[in-house]
């Protein structure tokens, strides 16, 4: 349930110590998990999900690879 804060609109993740910690609006999180077995209906409720089969899946070289391309030229990794 603490996870809820953080993909909420004020995006601030609350440790359970009790520090809080707010993201910019510039920031985002991806979270990969194999299964939802423990996530509450609110959790699910507030995150986009994309089910990968895994015998079928591309790997993330191509997945990062795809993502580079689509960067501005001006903040490009250079060099292999």
């Amino acid at each position: 349930e603490s996870m809820n804060t953080v993909l909420d609109d004020n995006k601030k993740i609350c440790l359970s110590s009790g520090e809080i910690i707010a993201m910019s609006p510039y920031m985002t999180m991806v979270f990969e998990v194999e299964d939802l077995a423990v996530a509450s209906p609110a959790t699910v409720s507030r995150v986009g999900t994309i089910f990968m089969e895994p015998d079928k899946v591309v790997g993330t070289d191509a997945q990062i690879d795809g993502w580079l391309l689509e960067l501005d030229p001006a903040i490009q990794p250079h060099g292999p």
